[in-house]
């Protein structure tokens, strides 16, 4: 696995939650906060000028998130 692919990785799951929570399924199985996501971009989608993998996650009441991804190993 590289940067590139856990990117992928973990914008597939927290999109698979959100989806979980749009179609009213078992809420039990999604943490409660994935509710509050609006939008999840990569990086590059957001237009963040760095060379790093990472995500921005946007929250309903616009508070934004950046998670860097970096492999250390």
């Amino acid at each position: 696995m590289n940067e590139q692919t856990m990117q992928t990785t973990l914008n597939a799951l927290i999109a698979d939650a959100m989806l979980t929570l749009d179609l009213g399924e078992d809420l039990c199985e999604v943490p409660e906060e994935i509710a509050n996501v609006e939008s999840v971009m990569t990086f590059e989608e957001a237009g963040v000028l760095t060379m790093n993998k990472g995500l921005v996650i946007r929250m309903k009441d616009r508070r934004e998130f950046q998670v860097t991804i970096v492999q250390s190993r």
